[in-house]
């Protein structure tokens, strides 16, 4: 089956004792293994350090001091960390049997555990699917080699990974080729 990224929110108030945060630390890994970004919001008197083992890094921490009515806040922040999203590709036509390079326009690239685990994916059709890393990765675009499209008027399909391959964020984002 095709595997679509996840996203954990793990909400804490107060520490964990020692078995919560080993099983908590665990099941962590454990989605992270299937391709899962954690993130942890501490509630009050949480331990920072606990939530950063869990969460996949530091910068995937939310803590909110002022107890849970002060929840709200924090919205806003998750979206923006969380949410990565392919808008567009130029070029959008390409001519048939020649090389290329795109720029795939979006959000939150940056958002990657690591930079160097993304990957730009282009389905040329149903059995073939091709993986490129980015020559250039920006929070809003990357810039992708290209495979060569032979065929005119095939329609290629964009996808990005931000874990390597293990998980891709889809879209209806398209290449067509063109006789030129």
């Amino acid at each position: 089956g095709v595997r679509t990224a996840s996203v954990i929110i793990a909400l804490t108030d107060g520490e964990l004792q020692d078995v919560q945060f080993y099983y908590a630390e665990q099941e962590a890994n454990r989605a992270r293994s299937f391709g899962a970004i954690v993130y942890c919001v501490g509630v009050k008197d949480f331990n920072e350090t606990q939530l950063s083992t869990i969460a996949d890094s530091i910068d995937h921490v939310f803590p909110v001091t002022g107890g849970f009515y002060a929840l709200r806040g924090t919205i806003d922040s998750i979206l923006k960390k969380s949410c990565i999203e392919i808008l567009a590709a130029e070029p959008s036509s390409v001519c048939a049997g020649e090389s290329f390079q795109v720029v795939v326009r979006g959000n939150g690239f940056y958002h990657a555990r690591n930079i160097d685990q993304v990957l730009c994916s282009f389905k040329l059709n149903d059995s073939l699917t091709i993986n490129e890393k980015p020559t250039l990765v920006h929070d809003t675009y990357l810039l992708c080699p290209a495979p060569v499209i032979e065929d005119a008027g095939q329609v290629v399909f964009l996808q990005v990974s931000m874990n390597n391959g293990l998980t891709f964020i889809s879209s209806s984002v398209s290449i067509t080729s063109t006789q030129c």
